[in-house]
C-alpha cells in the first residue's frame, strides 16, 4: 500500500457539536500530520462546508496524484463530501461508509439541516447542488458502488432512498444476526466485482457509547459495534480491497471518557500505517 498523507480537518461546522473541532489539538501531538485545513468563520454553516470540503478535496486530490494515500481525519462526518470529491477526481471508486447512520438526508429530508446528515447521500449525487457538485460537476460514486456498514440510527427518508436504488447494506442487527465475519467477507465481494478502487469512511459512532463515548452525535439507541470488531472490520478492508482513500471522523474529546474515543482513532492508524 502506498505511503500516507495525514490530513487534519477539525471543522464542526456539519454537526453544531462543540468538540468535532478539537481532536485535532489532541491527536496533532501524537501524530504527523502533513496537513491541517484551517478553518475558518464563514456567514453560514453551508457557505463554511463548501469553502472547506473545496481545501480539502483539492488536498487529496494532489495526494493522490503525487501517489500518496490520503488520510482524513476530522472534525465531523460532512468532511467526507470533500475527500470523496477528490479521490472520484482520479478514479472510478467505491465507497464503504462505517457508520451508525447512513448520512443521506438533504436540505429537502432533513429534521436538524445539520450538514454532517448528507455526505454520503450528495456524494451519490442526492441534494442541493451546491454540495453534489463540490469540486468538480456531477455524481462522485454511484448508488450501486457503495456499501454501509454497522448503520442503525436511521431516519425514515433515507430508508426509502436505500430500498430505492437497493444501496447495499448491512445494518447492526444485520451484523449481530451473521456475524461480523459473514458481513465483511461479503462486502469485500460484492464490491471486488464493481469497482477497483475504494474510498473508506469510518466514523467512530458506530461503535457503542460503552467502547466510544468520545463522539458528537451518538446512536439513539445506544447501539454500536464492538471496538474489536470495528477495528476487525477495518483492517479486513485495508487487506482485501483497494483503499485509495480514507476517512476517520467524529472523536469528540469533550465527551470522551478514559480517552477511549482517543485510542481507537490511534489503534486505527496503527492499523492503517501497517498496510
Amino acid at each position: 500500500m502506498k505511503n500516507k498523507y495525514y490530513i487534519g480537518f477539525p471543522m464542526k461546522d456539519g454537526c453544531h457539536v462543540d468538540g468535532a473541532n478539537m481532536g485535532i489539538d489532541i491527536l496533532k501531538d501524537k501524530i504527523k500530520f502533513d496537513k491541517i485545513i484551517d478553518i475558518k468563520e464563514c456567514s453560514s454553516d453551508l457557505e463554511c462546508v463548501i469553502k472547506h470540503d473545496e481545501l480539502l478535496a483539492l488536498e487529496v486530490d494532489n495526494a493522490i496524484k503525487n501517489d500518496y494515500m490520503p488520510v482524513v481525519i476530522g472534525g465531523d462526518h460532512s468532511l467526507a463530501i470533500g475527500s470523496i470529491a477528490g479521490v472520484s477526481k482520479n478514479y472510478t471508486i467505491g465507497v464503504i461508509w462505517i457508520d451508525t447512520h447512513p448520512d443521506s438526508n438533504t436540505n429537502k429530508t432533513t429534521t436538524t439541516f445539520h450538514i454532517h446528515g448528507y455526505p454520503l447521500g450528495a456524494s451519490m449525487g442526492f441534494g442541493q447542488d451546491e454540495l453534489t457538485n463540490l469540486y468538480f460537476d456531477g455524481v462522485k460514486v454511484k448508488s450501486e458502488n457503495v456499501v454501509m456498514f454497522g448503520i442503525d440510527d436511521i431516519d425514515e427518508p433515507e430508508k426509502d432512498l436505500i430500498d430505492k436504488y437497493n444501496i447495499k447494506h448491512y445494518t447492526y442487527d444485520d451484523i449481530v444476526k451473521y456475524g461480523i465475519d459473514y458481513c465483511i467477507e461479503d462486502t469485500i465481494n460484492y464490491l471486488k466485482d464493481k469497482v477497483d478502487y475504494i474510498h473508506l469512511s469510518f466514523d467512530i459512532d458506530v461503535i457503542s457509547t460503552f467502547d466510544s463515548p468520545g463522539v458528537s452525535v451518538p446512536n439513539r439507541w445506544d447501539n454500536g459495534l464492538s471496538k474489536n470488531d470495528a477495528l476487525k472490520a477495518v483492517s479486513s478492508f485495508l487487506d482485501n480491497l483497494n483503499i485509495v482513500s480514507m476517512d476517520i471522523v467524529e472523536y469528540n474529546p469533550l465527551t470522551d471518557k478514559n480517552n477511549k474515543s482517543l485510542n481507537i482513532v490511534l489503534d486505527t492508524i496503527k492499523i492503517v500505517n501497517k498496510k
